[in-house]
């Protein structure tokens, strides 16, 4: 498993302990499209310019996709859009929402799940980004999306 450690918090707002390390949920990824609050970028699947608060992992069909920090699933849903959707809260006001997952999930509702747990895995469900097979990952904190890449050792385009 790959474990990323915390870089640098690009986002003052948003105060990351320096004791917390998340796993990429996903491995042998790329990013196919980045977090950008500020930027309009285009969704060639819905036909429209949208702001992009999440980053979208291309992966191989079936991927198998890891709960990148320790939490309880407080959601789980499905729907044209978005595919499969996995919530995880990991208190003090953080949770992450994993996307465009096959149906068939291998977590509900209040289970307890731990850093690196598979909790399904990647799919071409989500049509509102891509067709391709992937993982649209975000990161919630206080009631607003954060960049993901706060919390992980990537780069986000």
């Amino acid at each position: 498993m790959l474990v990323a450690s915390i870089v640098s918090n690009k986002n003052p707002e948003v105060t990351v302990p320096t004791s917390m390390t998340f796993t990429m949920p996903v491995l042998n990824a790329t990013v196919l499209k980045g977090y950008d609050e500020n930027n309009l970028q285009y969704n060639s699947a819905l036909n429209q310019w949208e702001i992009h608060k999440g980053i979208d992992f291309l992966v191989s069909a079936d991927s198998k996709v890891y709960a990148s920090f320790s939490g309880t699933i407080t959601n789980v849903y499905t729907n044209s859009l978005e595919g499969t959707v996995v919530e995880i809260d990991h208190g003090d006001n953080l949770k992450t929402i994993y996307g465009s997952l096959n149906q068939n999930v291998n977590v509900e509702i209040g289970d307890t799940v731990q850093t690196g747990d598979v909790i399904g895995t990647s799919s071409n469900s989500g049509i509102n980004e891509t067709n391709e097979s992937h993982l649209h990952y975000e990161v919630w904190k206080n009631g607003s999306k954060v960049d993901p890449s706060s919390y992980l050792n990537i780069e986000s385009k």
